[in-house]
């Protein structure tokens, strides 16, 4: 295995050292190289029957005999990704031995990477390699959407640290004790300005009421670190040329477990103090927005300073309850990682998901590709996957997509395609999901191939899954509560910048159903500034009726077509209020977007909205029984005071994990019975 890294940096021996532990757990000894002219690595975690390499030829001739020899695992490093010249040649030197690697039955692990630029393509060696590899985490969500393989774990990291058992019992002994706030800052960044540092000062002082502790934890930073601490009069944790790599991490970590807060620009100096006890806090800015949408895919985020200490319980419990979460998902990483280097044989529920795969941009599809997991592998719907695939479970949401009225030869071969994946499905005795999206289907079905799949569906239909609670079934299959999951982790990056912006926004899908219309005519004789409309209209006459008004007042505005993942983020972050006036309201993905990006909402008064206001907060979700210029005026108002004293709304019970865990249990009871049956 290959865990080179930078020898001066805690964080890169941290997020290694599971990794190695996991791979002990398969073999008595491995080999690894641990970097060129590497001095001190002397806290990964190496036992003696291990053997280290500080030169890649010999690791790399051993690793040839080894594969010539018989089966071998071979684990690549872990970490940020950096798709350079410099990796890809080394890509490329390693792909022969990986070739007979996997010729002579061995396993290739890719686990615990980042991308440093997600939103670039993968270059084809690199994706080439993941696509060979048999195990594939990412620890941030956008990374694994960037290239659709693999599953989403968060940073090995977060295996490291202190017991959740230990960090409870400090949080009640210190519950009264003063305040600590941590900070460790990247020495290789535009120095910071006297009014930022005047600023960190006055905060953690008068705010905060906290002690300052800078901390070291890359010998790069020193210098930084000391000209930081003098500046904001803060004590010093330096890193001694005498103090070796492993003696760092022990003083490091001793200052994190007495700390309260965290705030940095590197990753794993929030992720070391996390899981010390300390909650991470938005005060250096994280430019590169690597640190937030890691510590995204743990349920975490940078919480804001702003009441900071009248919510720190709150804060606290939400980070334990993080730490239980990532700590099992890491703890099953580790698990894989160790059956498939020990060769042991790993059996997998392959599910077809009956929707189109996603593409880059938060549909639905990019929920269920998100529920992969090691033991549940997620397909979508494609012609080769509907000819060729082998799958044990189909998986529908909305039946009335995949048999469209509507003439043409797309609508015909959608229709032919459902007949055959059902004809499959009957033959094969596969057992049929379905997700109940909406009581009444926005687009119902009105013709006979349709009648005929829907009837084949729900007779063959053994589990529902059921967004709402209380839905009437439409089978007889047994049925499972999933809510639908929130967006915190696909928009890690669009950080909400005030809940107090100056528009009134609708974003979404314009439809009829919508009540653009009604939100029109109760604006219109409004006081209110500004009506914000964003998203792709259905309808030649809606887009007629909403530009005619946007030409006939000025404070009305629009962006009618499709808005990428990034513009919507923007949008919704500088809107003061988000406003879905449907006619029907069930479940909706647009609501929990703006509910994730920390928004207060407006909705009609419903069972599921009144529902949503008990779940999340009555401070995030105003309920309406009337839409008129009056009801916005008062709403808007309202939404002024949502989040002003820095908290967010309770989207725990739909985190990706909850929804992953419930959505992998359910494919494992129903794989189960049929397997009996």
């Amino acid at each position: 295995m290959n865990v080179a890294s930078q020898r001066d940096n805690l964080g890169d021996s941290v997020l290694r050292r599971p990794l190695v532990h996991a791979a002990q757990a398969a073999a008595s000894e491995c080999h690894i190289f641990v970097g060129k002219k590497a001095t001190d690595w002397t806290n990964l975690g190496l036992r003696e029957s291990d053997k280290a390499y500080s030169n890649r030829r010999e690791w790399m001739a051993h690793l040839v005999k080894s594969a010539l020899r018989g089966k071998v695992a071979l684990a690549t490093n872990a970490g940020e990704l950096l798709a350079d010249r410099r990796f890809l040649f080394n890509r490329a030197l390693l792909l022969p031995a990986a070739y007979l690697v996997k010729m002579r039955g061995g396993a290739i692990i890719h686990a615990g990477f980042g991308l440093r630029s997600p939103h670039k393509r993968l270059p084809a060696i690199a994706r080439h390699f993941v696509k060979m590899s048999d195990v594939v985490s990412w620890r941030d969500e956008t990374s694994r959407a960037a290239t659709d393989l693999g599953v989403t774990v968060p940073d090995w990291a977060f295996a490291e640290g202190s017991t959740v058992a230990a960090i409870s019992a400090r949080f009640e002994r210190d519950a009264s004790s003063s305040r600590i706030l941590a900070l460790s800052l990247r020495g290789d960044r535009e120095s910071p300005g006297p009014e930022f540092l005047a600023r960190l000062k006055e905060l953690a002082s008068h705010e905060l009421k906290a002690r300052v502790i800078v901390v070291c934890q890359v010998r790069r930073d020193a210098e930084r670190c000391r000209w930081v601490a003098d500046q904001i009069g803060g004590e010093l944790l330096d890193w001694p040329a005498s103090v070796d790599h492993a003696e760092q991490e022990r003083r490091v970590r001793d200052v994190y477990a007495s700390s309260t807060w965290i705030s940095s620009d590197r990753l794993h100096a929030v992720i070391m103090a996390a899981t010390e006890g300390a909650v991470p806090l938005d005060l250096i800015p994280d430019t590169s927005r690597k640190v937030t949408r890691t510590i995204a895919l743990a349920e975490l985020s940078l919480a804001s300073s702003v009441g900071a200490e009248l919510r720190l319980q709150a804060d606290r419990r939400r980070l334990l309850w993080s730490l239980v979460h990532a700590r099992a998902d890491i703890a099953a990483l580790a698990a894989r990682v160790a059956q498939v280097a020990s060769g042991a044989p790993a059996k997998e529920i392959r599910v077809l998901q009956a929707i189109a795969a996603p593409d880059g941009t938060t549909r639905y599809a990019r929920h269920m590709a998100a529920t992969e997991t090691f033991d549940v592998v997620q397909k979508f719907l494609t012609w080769r996957e509907v000819l060729f695939g082998h799958h044990d479970i189909l998986h529908v949401h909305w039946p009335e997509h995949l048999v469209p009225a509507s003439p043409g030869v797309r609508s015909f071969l959608k229709r032919l395609q459902a007949r055959i994946v059902l004809g499959r499905v009957e033959r094969r005795g596969i057992p049929i999901v379905r997700t109940l999206h909406n009581v009444t289907p926005h687009d119902p079905i009105r013709n006979k191939t349709g009648e005929s799949v829907r009837g084949r569906l729900d007779k063959g239909t053994v589990a529902e899954v059921h967004l709402v609670r209380g839905d009437a079934q439409v089978s007889t299959g047994s049925v499972y509560h999933i809510p639908h999951g929130n967006y915190r982790q696909p928009y890690a990056e669009s950080q909400s910048t005030s809940a107090h912006g100056g528009s009134l926004l609708f974003f979404g899908r314009v439809g009829e159903y919508k009540g653009v219309r009604e939100l029109l005519d109760a604006f219109e004789p409004s006081e209110l500034p500004e009506l914000r409309i964003v998203g792709k209209s259905e309808s030649v006459e809606l887009t007629n009726r909403i530009e005619r008004a946007a030409s006939e007042d000025q404070r009305i505005t629009h962006k009618l077509g499709f808005v990428s993942d990034s513009e919507l983020g923007a949008e919704i972050s500088n809107g003061r209020l988000c406003v879905f006036p449907y006619r029907e309201l069930h479940s909706s993905g647009a609501i929990l977007v703006a509910l994730s990006l920390n928004k207060p909402i407006m909705v009609p008064r419903t069972a599921t909205t009144e529902a949503l206001q008990l779940e999340v907060g009555e401070e995030w979700v105003y309920i309406y029984d009337n839409l008129s210029p009056k009801e916005l005026e008062k709403a808007v108002t309202w939404a002024g005071l949502a989040g002003r004293d820095g908290s967010i709304p309770d989207l725990s019970d739909r985190s990706w994990t909850v929804v992953r865990s419930r959505h992998r249990d359910m494919y494992l009871a129903v794989a189960s019975h049929r397997e009996k049956s």
